[in-house]
């Protein structure tokens, strides 16, 4: 993508029953002070929202796409189908954006800058992460995350400099893939849940491709604690662990493990469940 070249960039969200949020989320969208040969277009999946949040899409914003779903798909796979939808229009880039999360005015043009400068200099594909600070404590909540060691899910969230820097992967809440990353590796892939982001920034690296976190904030996100385990001790424990399975399906945990760390899959894959069933277990002491 060169930088003087008309794009679009596709906007790809999934939304579940946030009605305000999702139109606060477009309206900081609509607002943005994109260069002058930059525009966005927006792909959204209304994954069974009961909150009327789709119809409320179409009418404030009669251009966007609005996909539905049926409630099963999730952030992943609600994602993997605004995708789909939106690489039949050939975009120049793809943004990927949670609606909980707050832009900053111009936030779509740095990450632009970000992206050509990076496949300029180092020629070839590239994703640029946006990351967001926690609007209470001020710390980085979301962005770009380094690998440590052999574990592909032992990672470290990585605070934004002054200059690009590398990552390994990222979370999926300000995320721009340029149009050739997605040539080159594909979509998302197929999870229940979680990790479709992690999975697609360790595939990013695998094939080639430049993976950084873009210089300073890029917007704001509060941490999501929703149904934490640990913070509710009164939850029963069937829930406890239906919700543990619906955070980390053991057939993605295994897809993901495996993938990107081979058959040290088979030391790693146990204890996140060994972990939460001991400490279920002491806490029902």
């Amino acid at each position: 993508m060169t930088p003087d070249a008309q794009r679009t960039i596709a906007v790809l969200m999934t939304c579940y029953n946030r009605r305000e949020t999702t139109l606060a989320c477009l309206a900081q969208l609509a607002g943005q002070e994109l260069p002058p040969n930059a525009r966005v277009r927006n792909f959204l999946v209304d994954d069974g929202c009961t909150d009327g949040t789709g119809s409320a899409v179409r009418t404030a914003y009669p251009e966007a796409e609005v996909l539905e779903g049926d409630g099963t798909l999730f952030w992943c796979n609600g994602m993997r189908v605004a995708w789909e939808a939106a690489a039949k229009h050939s975009p120049s880039a793809y943004l990927w954006l949670n609606d909980d999360v707050s832009l900053e005015p111009d936030a779509v043009a740095r990450l632009l800058r970000v992206l050509d400068d990076t496949e300029v200099r180092q020629g070839v594909p590239a994703i640029v992460i946006g990351a967001c600070r926690d609007p209470h404590s001020g710390q980085t909540s979301y962005g770009g995350q380094k690998r440590l060691g052999t574990h592909p899910a032992r990672l470290r969230l990585l605070d934004p400099g002054t200059e690009a820097i590398p990552c390994d992967t990222f979370n999926g809440n300000i995320v721009l893939v340029s149009s050739a990353t997605y040539r080159r590796i594909g979509g998302l892939r197929k999870f229940r849940h979680t990790m479709g982001d992690i999975d697609y920034g360790l595939r990013a690296r695998q094939h080639g491709c430049a993976v950084v976190l873009a210089p300073g904030y890029i917007g704001t996100c509060a941490i999501n604690t929703k149904d934490s385990l640990a913070d509710d001790k009164n939850r029963p424990m069937r829930e406890k662990m239906r919700l543990m399975n619906k955070r980390l399906s053991p057939w993605d945990w295994w897809r993901l493990l495996y993938a990107h760390s081979g058959w040290l899959a088979l030391l790693y894959w146990p204890w996140p469940y060994v972990r939460v069933l001991l400490r279920l277990q002491t806490k029902a002491r």
